[in-house]
């Protein structure tokens, strides 16, 4: 059965593991049919991307994904995707679904609103373990909002000018919009700022928590309200989504960082652990440790100068 393995790395894709990987390969009884870079020898932004079109007897899939794995884990900062080799496929996406903390910006929102009311360690303790699967996510929003109590309701406003976007987060969004994907932004954030960044990297829906307003308007009042989007709410919502626009699972992408997102990158045709917690690298169907979402078009099979053409 024939299937791709792309390698991706910002820190170099060096000989020497090359070597490792076709040993890992030749132990595992698969053939490598040919290699095609998707990058030129600096890459765009500084990564370097790699395809290996193999051939693999479809028994040994789960040992060879195992042996990738374990390969990547090692220290050379190198990821390893495996996927069938159908560039149709690969490519034809009618859906991405985001997390939006750490993933499509590089902050924990609920974290920037604690600073305000100075229990920002205490929420931020509570965040770790929930993103690390130690404690249910919807016990741990509850426990983090009511922290929160007494935070101006202002406070998105505030926030807005100090978030900061995840590099290639605008160029990914950019070129999948040209190809026709459908995007979205489903959080375990929060609605005010879910929305900002819908605008602001041009998606199509965004979901997130609702936080109650005292009656004078005034102040959070530490709890929310409607409903609450934990790991089964995205996996819901996304097939919501995929069936509103006519989108088959198999054509659906869904990028998270954190246990609350292995559900939806469960559901989804393919799923992408970007810089995630290590029980998240384990458990999701795929992994990229870069520095920029924009790799992700290497995963899609996109080339450097394909790339360029979408980002335009």
């Amino acid at each position: 059965m024939s299937y791709v393995a792309t390698l991706i790395s910002d820190k170099g894709i060096t000989p020497s593991f090359v070597d490792e990987f076709e040993t890992v390969l030749r132990t595992e009884s698969a053939t490598v049919l040919r290699p095609e870079m998707l990058s030129d020898s600096a890459g765009l932004g500084g990564t370097q991307a790699m395809d290996f079109y193999l051939d693999i007897d479809s028994s040994n899939i789960t040992s060879l994904k195992q042996s990738l794995f374990d390969l990547s884990s090692k220290s050379y900062g190198v990821d390893i995707i495996l996927q069938p080799a159908d560039r149709e496929s690969r490519r034809d996406k009618g859906l991405f679904v985001f997390d939006m903390d750490s993933t499509l910006i590089q902050q924990e929102v609920i974290d920037m609103i604690a600073a305000y009311v100075n229990v920002e360690a205490e929420v931020s303790k509570i965040t770790a373990s929930a993103m690390n699967g130690e404690i249910d996510f919807t016990e741990s929003l509850r426990q983090r909002v009511a922290l929160l109590a007494g935070a101006p309701a202002d406070v998105f406003d505030s926030l807005k000018s100090q978030i900061k976007i995840t590099p290639g987060a605008k160029e990914l969004t950019r070129a999948l919009k040209k190809k026709g994907v459908k995007m979205a932004v489903l959080s375990g954030g929060f609605i005010p700022l879910a929305s900002w960044l819908k605008d602001q990297l041009g998606l199509d829906y965004a979901y997130a928590n609702n936080l109650e307003v005292s009656e004078d308007g005034k102040t959070l009042v530490g709890k929310t309200y409607g409903r609450i989007i934990n790991s089964t709410a995205k996996a819901d919502l996304l097939k919501e989504i995929a069936e509103k626009e006519n989108v088959d699972l198999s054509r659906v992408v869904a990028v998270g960082d954190g246990s609350n997102d292995l559900e939806m990158m469960g559901v989804a045709g393919y799923g992408i652990a970007w810089n995630a917690k290590p029980l998240v690298q384990q458990k999701a169907p795929s992994r990229l440790n870069t520095k920029s979402l924009q790799d992700i078009l290497y995963i899609l099979g996109y080339n450097d100068k394909e790339q360029k053409e979408l980002i335009l």
